[in-house]
Order: C-alpha cells, then structure tokens, then sequence
C-alpha cells in the first residue's frame, strides 16, 4: 500500500507543478514589482527536496528546473542543472543531517534561492551592462526577496502532501 501513495503524492506534486507553471505564465494573475515576477518553481523544487529523498528531489528539481528555463530564462539549462543538483543536495541533507522543520526549511530555501539567482545574474548578466549593480539591485534583488515570499506558503502545502498521502 505505501508505494500506491508514494505514487498519488508523486502526482499531486506534479499537479502543483504544472498549476504553479501555468498560473505564473499567465499575465497580471502575479504582479510584476518593478517589473520583476517572483520564479514560484524553485520554490516547489526547494520544498519538494526537503521532504523527499535525494532521488526523488533530484527529478523533481529537474522538472521544475526545466520548466523554469522555459518560461523565464534566455539560457536553456542553467536552472535544469542547477536546481537538479542543488536539489540532490537539498534532498540528501535533509534525510541525513538536519531535522525538517519550518525554520530549517526557510534557511535552506532562502540561502536557495538566493545562491541560484545570484549566480545566475553573475554568469550572465553582471558583465553585460555597465550599470550591474544597479540592474541587480532594481531587478534581481527585488526578484530574490518576492520569490522566497512564498517558500512558507509552498512548505506547508507540500508538507501537508507528504504527511497526508504518506
């Protein structure tokens, strides 16, 4: 019986996944803030690590990754590999080092979040411009800050997944 669940909660986290892609894809249901929309998918990635195992956070990264590229970047692949591999990683601490807990879980996301848009800015755009940090100030620091106000609300719906369809 535990694996007929392990599958339904497979497909509910699909589920989020592609209403998440759809709904940040359609315009003005997300405001813009100063043109910048929060990248929901890291968040489920993220989310989904912390309580699966590292296999399971690592397809799962890959598939929101994948999607994130698709709708959001200009550079197919970074946020495939990316987040496959941080969420390998996210997966795999979870399961052996830490306790998964709302306040661990926010400090992981965060740091996340911030790691990834960070260095994606830095690969691609920081020397693209003369005015960089300005343009990280006004696009992607705004985007780091509104993306990870919704790691809460994506941790205790995935969290409810998991304990529910357990």
């Amino acid at each position: 019986m535990t694996g007929h669940l392990k599958v339904l909660r497979y497909i509910a986290y699909s589920i989020e996944i592609i209403l998440l892609y759809v709904l940040s894809g359609i315009p003005g249901f997300l405001p813009a803030i100063l043109g910048t929309k929060p990248m929901l998918l890291l968040c489920v990635a993220i989310t989904i690590a912390v309580f699966e195992n590292e296999i399971t956070a690592m397809a799962f990264g890959l598939v929101c990754g994948a999607l994130s590229d698709i709708g959001s970047s200009d550079r197919i692949g970074f946020y495939t590999i990316a987040l496959t591999i941080l969420c390998f990683f996210v997966g795999y601490c979870a399961r052996n080092f830490f306790v998964t807990n709302f306040a661990n879980a926010m400090a992981i996301g965060a740091a996340t979040v911030f790691a990834l848009i960070c260095l994606y800015f830095l690969l691609f755009r920081a020397g693209s411009t003369p005015e960089a940090g300005a343009h990280f100030l006004r696009h992607y620091l705004i985007r780091i800050v509104y993306t990870a106000v919704f790691l809460p609300i994506l941790f205790w719906l995935n969290k409810l997944l998991h304990t529910t369809v357990d």
